[in-house]
């Protein structure tokens, strides 16, 4: 990551934002559909499920910081 600070406060600026009324809409969809798959796990699946949506996560973070850092430098490439 080339550009920490800038994307620690890009993020930190984005999470103060309200979420918009399509991903509202998405989340909750989300929810339903992972209430529903995970409604007869057990205690082990629901550890297994909690350990793999924290991975997950960890990718898309990953992603994110890729993201940003990607933008930061084409943002100063094209000088806008």
């Amino acid at each position: 990551m080339k550009n920490p600070a800038i994307i620690q406060i890009i993020k930190e600026r984005f999470q103060e934002q309200k979420m918009n009324a399509e991903y509202q809409l998405q989340l909750t969809k989300i929810v339903e559909m992972e209430d529903k798959f995970t409604k007869e796990f057990s205690k082990e699946k629901w550890k297994e499920y909690f350990d793999l949506t924290l991975e997950v996560g960890y990718l898309h973070d990953i992603e994110t910081d890729q993201l940003l850092d990607f933008a930061i430098e084409l943002i100063k490439e094209i000088k806008l």
